[in-house]
């Protein structure tokens, strides 16, 4: 199958943009985070998304995915990706991936736990659209951006790993045989948008068949085609390093905060930091705490204090984001602006639009920070998603009324 890669991934036409690591030091427009732009495409029209296909025994099948299953399955050590993976085989053979995710979309509007933790659940969808697609490009016409677009990265779960995609053990592969599959994984003249999704789900599927060796598949994604797209499977690594099902098997320090980003050669540090606050909260530190601990990471510092916000944007979307503009405000100068970014990428990246972005700008009581950060939001909304003036105006109206500031970063 592994020839017919370029093929697959030539074929996609619906974009996708759910970017999880940034610069650190400027806002995402098309010249910073995305590749510069004599190095974009111009974006396809999507393809038409599977429509819903409701069937006699559909309403059973919906019964058969209830939150509290969800909730089990998530609970299940080891086990959550195969419990998971079976909730969804069974709904997915009466109904379509849209309804899946409509599915969840709701639970996650009806319980804040299932919010924070639904990309592992769509995760599972992915991969059993893979299984029924059987090629990428009809898996990811299928999926939608609903939470952090876990649908495409779990297809590309998948397809790399076949039916092994949710077996807490696996055949490892060479590195030699890992860095051959990188650089055919992903086609590097493809639009931003399609890429990104392709090679964040490589690096997580990457990790897995390493047998978790993080130095490996690092050196695996190597074997892309330039920085952005190293860049991109870089984070996917670092996020499966994290997050793991199976945390025995992460390469992560009890004691030292800043492992393993400060024992990584420097081309790999940026990329970790922007994950690494994630272990440092588990690790038992405050925001407080976490700023302190960031301050310590030297050139990467604000790189550190980007992932602070992007962790703190669950409680900007369940919570008060007057709370989360205060965190922010523990840090001064750039290290705020910093946190800000963080916050404001990763709402817009949830929706894909302003609804949780742009009341969290609203949020800070100091003008000048509200305007960073409605600024920070338009440009990313222009620049990746692009997103006309009049669209932003418009999303100003309906998540941020009355918000002049607003108004003003859309022009």
């Amino acid at each position: 199958m592994w020839p017919a890669v370029k093929q697959f991934i030539l074929t996609l036409f619906l974009p996708i943009a759910a970017l999880f690591s940034f610069s650190a030091e400027e806002p995402p427009t098309p010249s910073s985070v995305p590749p510069p732009a004599a190095e974009r495409l111009a974006v396809p029209q999507p393809a038409m998304r599977e429509s819903p296909q409701p069937t006699a025994s559909g309403a059973g099948a919906e019964a058969a995915v209830s939150a509290a299953g969800l909730k089990a399955c998530l609970a299940k050590a080891g086990e959550s990706g195969k419990c998971l993976d079976r909730i969804f085989r069974e709904f997915l053979s009466t109904r379509s991936t849209a309804d899946a995710l409509a599915l969840v979309r709701r639970y996650e509007a009806e319980d804040s736990s299932l919010r924070l933790s639904c990309h592992p659940i769509v995760h599972a969808i992915g991969r059993e659209t893979f299984r029924i697609k059987r090629a990428v490009d009809g898996s990811f016409a299928a999926c939608d951006q609903t939470c952090h677009s876990g649908c495409y990265h779990g297809a590309m779960e998948r397809f790399l790993r076949g039916d092994a995609a949710s077996d807490d053990e696996a055949g490892h592969l060479s590195l030699d045989e890992l860095r051959e599959k990188a650089a055919a994984a992903c086609d590097p003249n493809e639009a931003v948008r399609f890429r990104f999704q392709c090679l964040h789900g490589l690096g997580h599927a990457i990790m897995f068949f390493s047998g978790y060796d993080l130095r490996q598949s690092l050196a695996a994604c190597d074997a892309t085609a330039d920085a952005w797209s190293r860049s991109s499977c870089y984070g996917g690594v670092f996020m499966e390093n994290v997050f793991s099902a199976t945390p025995e098997k992460r390469d992560l320090s009890p004691t030292d905060p800043h492992y393993p980003c400060s024992k990584l050669e420097e081309k790999y540090q940026s990329d970790c930091y922007m994950m690494q606050t994630t272990r440092m909260s588990e690790m038992g530190l405050a925001t407080p705490a976490l700023f302190a601990a960031c301050r310590d990471a030297g050139d990467y510092r604000h790189t550190c204090m980007q992932s602070i916000g992007r962790d703190l944007s669950n409680d900007a979307r369940v919570g008060d984001p007057r709370l989360v503009a205060e965190k922010c405000g523990l840090g001064a100068g750039e290290e705020r602006r910093a946190c800000t970014r963080g916050v404001a990428y990763a709402l817009i990246d949830n929706t894909w639009d302003g609804r949780y972005a742009f009341p969290f700008c609203a949020a800070f009581r100091d003008a000048a920070d509200a305007e960073y950060c409605f600024g920070t939001g338009a440009k990313y909304l222009s620049g990746t998603f692009e997103k006309s003036p009049a669209s932003i105006r418009e999303e100003c109206g309906r998540y941020a009324p009355g918000s002049q500031a607003c108004l003003d970063a859309a022009l």
